[in-house]
């Protein structure tokens, strides 16, 4: 007769074990001692330090306003009026090529004051600006702090129309009267259709200058209404054999100018002036043999230019007679007419 034999199988036991410390009691009846007390681990968080502003008026600054901006990549501002968030500047508000993760900071030595400078010319063209001076005891010396190009840095009232992380400091603007809630509501207006407000491609009128590469076409944004493109591709270009290049290298601020020549007496014609080289002027070809268009520009003069049997003289837009239906010409009236030039 043959055994049956069933197998149970019996869970096994599960032992759980505490991972805090056990004392053990030896050859005493005395409590074990306390577990050693441990350093508690306090997070310091450090308060981001915000520059104190107190208006932004220049005929109201103060040697308390007198900030320092140096290396620092963003930097907040503290205004009179409480809010949670401080409002921040940058020194680039786009980055260059290459850098996509990085930040500019701000040059050394960028200590000074800021303050907003109106356009008597044009009511939306105002900005604020950042004057360079080492001590604190006049805002009136010193220069403008520039940026990467040698632009002047500033933010337009339009950005701080526009952009909400400026909104904070258009809202100083006008509790010190300094602007208005109707010119803030035009440049809204104005531009609302712009993805990008570039300071140095924005114009307001003839006397707004800007920044010109002699190696590149002059592509700019005129303010009326609406905003019109004004593009010249072959300002600084020769054509030659068929080919079209670039006889200089080199930037420049520069502005257009009404013509006071006297051959230009009741008409509408325009210039443009080199106000200031920033990068060094280099000709591309034989400087000694070149004899195209664009004649070597120079600081302080006007656009000069070679018509096809050598003569040169200073280049010229005729608003009204040369292409008037033109875009180029377009942009140009706007800006003479928010010039209020006659």
């Amino acid at each position: 007769m043959s055994t049956l034999q069933v197998w149970i199988p019996l869970r096994r036991p599960m032992c759980y074990f505490s991972t805090s410390l056990v004392y053990i009691r030896r050859y005493s009846a005395d409590a074990a001692p306390e577990r050693p007390p441990q350093k508690r681990r306090y997070t310091v968080r450090k308060r981001w330090s915000a520059a104190r502003v107190s208006t932004l008026n220049p005929s109201l600054i103060t040697p308390a306003d007198h900030i320092d901006l140096s290396w620092k990549t963003q930097a907040a501002l503290d205004f009179p009026v409480p809010t949670m968030v401080y409002p921040t500047i940058r020194y680039t508000a786009h980055r260059p090529p290459g850098l996509i993760h990085a930040d500019i900071p701000f040059p050394a030595r960028s200590r000074g004051f800021l303050y907003y400078q109106s356009d008597a010319h044009a009511a939306l063209a105002g900005s604020i600006r950042f004057r360079l001076t080492p001590h604190n005891d006049s805002a009136s010396r010193g220069q403008d702090l520039r940026l990467p190009s040698g632009f002047p840095w500033q933010i337009l009232l339009a950005q701080m129309a526009y952009r909400s992380e400026y909104a904070f400091m258009a809202e100083q603007l006008v509790r010190e009267g300094l602007v208005t809630r109707e010119q803030l509501s035009r440049c809204r207006d104005a531009f609302a259709q712009k993805k990008q407000i570039y300071p140095q491609y924005t114009l307001f009128g003839l006397h707004s200058t800007f920044l010109v590469n002699f190696s590149s076409a002059v592509c700019l944004t005129v303010v009326g209404e609406p905003l019109h493109d004004l593009t010249m591709p072959n300002l600084f270009a020769v054509h030659a054999s068929r080919k079209r290049y670039f006889p200089w290298t080199g930037s420049a601020i520069a502005r257009f100018e009404p013509s006071i020549l006297p051959e230009h007496a009741d008409r509408r014609v325009i210039h443009m002036r080199i106000v200031e080289i920033l990068e060094p002027v280099a000709c591309t070809v034989d400087a000694d043999n070149y004899t195209g268009r664009v004649v070597q520009p120079q600081e302080g003069q006007l656009l000069t230019t070679r018509n096809p049997i050598g003569i040169s003289g200073p280049w010229a837009y005729d608003i009204d007679n040369d292409r008037p239906t033109s875009k180029v010409a377009a942009s140009l009236r706007v800006l003479w007419d928010n010039s209020r030039t006659p």
